[in-house]
């Protein structure tokens, strides 16, 4: 009999769905937000995004570390409401208030994701040799909420403003309770069995054993070769978006095709490709050939310098100090395409590994510690995406990331194999 994925995967998928739809529906319209709303340069947009999307990925360490200690259910309702609350405050328009907001949906995020992530580790362990497929559906599954969040905020904002996008965020967040009461309600009883306390008796004071040791220095390896990664990846959502705003011819026909759109091509092809990954892994590993995680990293890098060689060769078109031009929106979707390609490489797997070989007692702090490193890149991703109005030549801008990328996945396959050995 074939075995099935846990239902808890698609409960716990409908939940984080909502949640993504906020916290990234926002961050991701971000920069948009900041030059429509509040005129700002596309130097300073890159700069917010960075700083918001680098303070929200640290916070999960507090986040984690906190969960550890105390448990996993309470965590999810109060990032709930706090991400609503940073809705409401965002939605006044204000300047001041509007830094505040953004902080407060920060810290949302920082205290949800350990927890339900911790949650989906749990539901399979005893299933582990669906984790990784199952990591990969529920990685898309919530991007589906990222994809409708571009599609629906973006159109919002366009036709009513962007206090209805945000109220609507706000909503939406709110519908994600329903999901999350069904869950805690439904398997109170088996989710005893993971309480952090029990997790900890007995073992507070002990030496971590080598073979744990192994396993934190592999998650520890591949956690900092992600930032590499994440730092290109979040020029998705900040360079590119000025660069699809100015660049880009957008018309089909007699319409404008909203620029958040092409940006949620990325989650469009994230939801494409969850199905296809998820077979390919059940089917690699029955066979006996399925990569090894820094393997798939390391591919997942490969990716992404696909992505920016696509921009680069296009941004060559565009003549020194050109502030604006008409070329092919279908050049950017093939770039998000491969962006999305690394993104499934590397997330889901990487959260994967860390779910599976971290020690019980540590599991959402090194969680956290994955997203701290994803919020360093993204700061430096905002550093950098400021520089798009500084380099004359838009080429040379993009050729930053390609180069940011392909290096370190050469490096990286040259120590798979004892990344590999160490995991065991």
């Amino acid at each position: 009999m074939k075995e099935s994925h846990p239902k808890e995967l698609y409960v716990l998928a409908l939940a984080e769905m909502c949640e993504r739809y906020t916290f990234w529906g926002i961050g991701n319209l971000l920069v948009l937000y900041l030059i429509d709303y509040y005129k700002f340069s596309a130097e300073s947009a890159a700069h917010t995004y960075g700083l918001f999307a680098g303070f929200a990925a640290f916070l999960p360490l507090i986040g984690g570390f906190i969960a550890d200690r105390w448990n996993y259910h309470h965590p999810l309702f109060i990032g709930v409401f706090t991400n609503v609350v940073g809705c409401i405050l965002l939605a006044f328009g204000n300047s001041t208030l509007m830094f505040v907001a953004l902080g407060i949906i920060a810290l949302g995020f920082g205290i949800f994701t350990p927890s339900i992530l911790t949650l989906l580790g749990f539901t399979y362990r005893t299933r582990p040799k669906l984790r990784e497929g199952g990591f990969s559906i529920y990685y898309a599954s919530v991007n589906i909420g990222v994809f409708l969040a571009m599609m629906s905020l973006g159109i919002t904002a366009q036709k009513f403003g962007w206090r209805a996008a945000f109220i609507l965020a706000g909503f939406v967040q709110l519908l994600g309770l329903i999901p999350l009461i069904w869950y805690i309600k439904k398997h109170h009883v088996y989710y005893k069995d993971m309480h952090p306390t029990k997790a900890r008796i007995g073992s507070s004071e002990e030496a971590v054993p080598a073979r744990q040791k192994k396993h934190i220095i592999v998650i520890l390896v591949l956690t900092l070769f992600s930032i590499v990664f994440w730092m290109p990846y979040s020029q998705g959502f900040s360079s590119m978006s000025v660069f699809v705003l100015n660049y880009i011819h957008r018309n089909f026909g007699s319409f404008e095709i909203p620029t958040a759109w092409i940006l949620s091509s990325e989650s469009f092809f994230l939801i494409l490709l969850a199905p296809f990954f998820s077979s390919l892994y059940q089917y690699l590993q029955k066979i006996k050939k399925d990569p090894s995680p820094s393997i798939k990293t390391a591919l997942s890098l490969v990716s992404m310098a696909i992505c920016f060689a696509i921009i680069l060769f296009i941004s060559r078109k565009i003549p020194l100090g050109a502030t604006k031009a008409e070329l092919p929106f279908i050049y950017p979707i093939i770039a998000y395409f491969f962006m999305a390609v690394g993104e499934m490489l590397l997330a889901p797997i990487g959260l994967s590994l860390v779910a599976n070989l971290a020690p019980r007692r540590f599991t959402a702090l090194l969680i956290g510690t994955w997203y701290v490193c994803a919020g360093f890149a993204f700061y430096l991703g905002g550093l950098f995406a400021g520089l798009i109005q500084k380099i004359p030549s838009l080429a040379k801008f993009f050729s930053i990331f390609f180069f940011v990328a392909i290096i370190p996945a050469i490096g990286l396959f040259c120590f798979a194999r004892k990344l590999t050995r160490m995991s065991k």
